[in-house]
């Protein structure tokens, strides 16, 4: 048998307008001891995507940091992702400033690492089938999206190991569906329920693993800077994987090599979507509750599988039915941006409305 590919990714992000000091903590806490433990113990390679207020403040606080960063970069040995630079739901943007914050992200890759990133991070992961054609004109290949996004559509779990390929206006992405069960593992469960999963996947006969998430989890969210390196989660992660790489049943791999060398899953039409949370969130109350009954009447178990997403909330557009106030926002930056295209596309100007299409205010 061959070795399952393992994806190992991490999102790493501060929005727009973040405290100097949050910036700070997390690099100390996370950021650092995080690529440095990984880098020194030869987990290599992995998958890495910084958002662009993150980027921009390392460049301004911690060259270092992203000086180490380049070197893996530039020795294959960590790939770096594209993404909306400033964060945005790229679903709530004009078509061309979808494309246009894409373009900001590849630049900044391009001429701070010197690699070319053809893969995204796909902010909280709100996909739109039209979003296809802008990311191909972006440069992009391929996006990472959730499991569900699959399952919604009505595809058998065991089939989502593998990339697919969607189109939209004759322009076609591949898709990556990042694996739910390994979003809960890791960082949270002992490490040797990872390597179970993992080798479960490769008796099965399949070739790819795929785990994107919030880098902050390892040592940022509440209680996980005692347990990922206090409590030594992560030592003892790197030593149990390492030891199924050592005996050729897992490759670390990034997701540009999985994609030539994984056949792929065939074509997927994926519905509006988001991860479970989101779509809850953005229900009316009322709505979020009968919901929340349904999902109960369901049993967790059948609730967190296949059968539980079919049962979806609504949109993420829907925080502006819900909350006049991201509605105003909204529909204000859509008019400085159009009256932007009208007068010239001053570059200070056209930075200013990237910087307000920040999800977090929204």
């Amino acid at each position: 048998m061959t070795p399952i590919r393992f994806a190992f990714g991490l999102h790493l992000h501060q929005p727009v307008g973040n405290f100097d000091h949050v910036f700070a903590q997390h690099v100390e806490d996370v950021y650092r001891p995080l690529l440095d433990t990984l880098a020194d113990r030869g987990f290599l390679p992995i998958v890495l995507h910084l958002s662009g207020p993150l980027l921009e403040w390392l460049e301004a606080h911690e060259r270092g940091y992203l000086d180490r960063l380049g070197r893996l970069a530039a020795d294959g040995q960590v790939e770096i992702l594209l993404g909306g630079f400033y964060e945005p739901v790229l679903a709530s943007l004009p078509r061309r400033d979808r494309v246009e914050q894409v373009q900001w992200m590849r630049e900044a890759v391009r001429s701070r690492f010197g690699v070319e990133a053809t893969g995204l991070w796909l902010t909280e992961r709100v996909w739109e089938p039209d979003l296809t054609a802008d990311l191909s004109d972006a440069g992009v290949r391929y996006v990472l999206v959730d499991d569900r996004h699959f399952l919604a559509t009505g595809f058998r779990a065991e089939q989502l190991h593998a990339p697919f390929w969607t189109e939209s206006d004759g322009k076609r992405v591949a898709l990556f569906p990042i694996d739910e069960r390994l979003r809960y593992l890791i960082p949270f469960r002992p490490p040797e329920e990872t390597a179970d999963y993992l080798r479960e996947l490769r008796g099965a006969g399949h070739g790819l693993a795929v785990l994107a998430d919030d880098g902050e989890k390892f040592g940022g969210w509440p209680g996980t800077k005692d347990w990922v390196y206090g409590q030594g989660w992560l030592d003892r992660f790197i030593a149990t994987i390492g030891r199924l790489v050592e005996n050729g049943e897992v490759r670390l791999s990034r997701l540009d090599e999985a994609l030539v060398s994984v056949p792929s899953g065939g074509i997927a039409y994926l519905p509006t979507c988001s991860y479970r949370e989101m779509e809850s969130w953005s229900l009316p109350p009322d709505a979020a509750i009968r919901l929340e009954r349904l999902e109960r009447d369901l049993g967790e178990a059948r609730a967190a599988g296949p059968d539980g997403a079919l049962i979806r909330g609504a949109h993420w557009c829907n925080f502006f039915v819900k909350y006049s106030e991201s509605n105003r926002m909204h529909k204000k930056m859509q008019a400085l941006s159009a009256l932007s295209r009208a007068r010239g596309d001053h570059p200070e100007v056209r930075r200013a409305i990237g910087r307000a299409q920040c999800n977090d205010a929204y």
